[in-house]
């Protein structure tokens, strides 16, 4: 629990960033900040079989947020892609606690597998 804890509190500050750009208070979100943040929830699970979704679509995150060339990411568009897999980290993240708990999961994969294409054409895109 306290890895995914941790992983959810990245996605979390990240989501605040989003939320601040948003409404103007900042900029932009940092691209480097951005890809920290994701890299920090892929390697929360490392060593862990059942982490292996999660690390697989943060670590793609990472990359399409990191490819950048800009130092901030600031259109509409960018903002979209990071709150998607933000989004659909934490929905994994909070199953995966649940089902720690005893408690019945729910059906993640579709979520999961439509950030996975999204993310793997964003960066075929970008080649």
């Amino acid at each position: 629990m306290h890895r995914i804890d941790a992983a959810l509190a990245e996605l979390t500050a990240l989501e605040a960033s989003l939320t601040a750009a948003r409404r103007g208070q900042q900029r932009g979100i940092d691209r480097s900040d951005a890809a920290r943040r994701f890299n920090a929830v892929a390697r929360a699970g490392a060593g862990h079989a059942s982490f292996a979704p999660v690390q697989e679509l943060a670590a793609l995150a990472e990359k399409v947020t990191d490819g950048t060339e800009r130092s901030i990411l600031h259109t509409a568009g960018e903002f979209e892609v990071v709150q998607h897999a933000a989004d659909v980290l934490s929905l994994l993240l909070r199953d995966m606690g649940y089902q720690l708990l005893g408690r019945r999961g729910a059906d993640v994969t579709p979520a999961a597998i439509a950030l996975r294409q999204r993310l793997e054409h964003m960066l075929m895109a970008a080649r």
